[in-house]
């Protein structure tokens, strides 16, 4: 089942991976606010784990992981703090 999520902002990442996507990721957070969400959209096969395990370092949560297809991801990410 789909689930439906209020999305603040979008970053499509293109081709970035690992340390590229998590400092991209990390940039763009610091300009929502606290309970604002962010869906990023990833090619990277590794995201999977990455994408998580940055959520719980930084203490923002992650709503919901969807694949669309073989390496497409979306994750929906709420801010936590500022």
């Amino acid at each position: 089942m789909q689930q439906q999520v209020k999305v603040d902002y979008v970053y499509d990442a293109g081709p970035a991976s690992c340390g590229e996507l998590i400092m991209n990721i990390f940039l763009k957070m610091k300009g929502l606010h606290k309970g604002e969400i962010m869906e990023v959209i990833s090619y990277d096969l590794g995201a999977v784990e990455d994408v998580p395990a940055w959520c719980r370092m930084q203490g923002h949560t992650l709503l919901h992981t969807e694949a669309k297809g073989v390496i497409q991801t979306h994750f929906y990410i709420q801010k936590e703090r500022d």
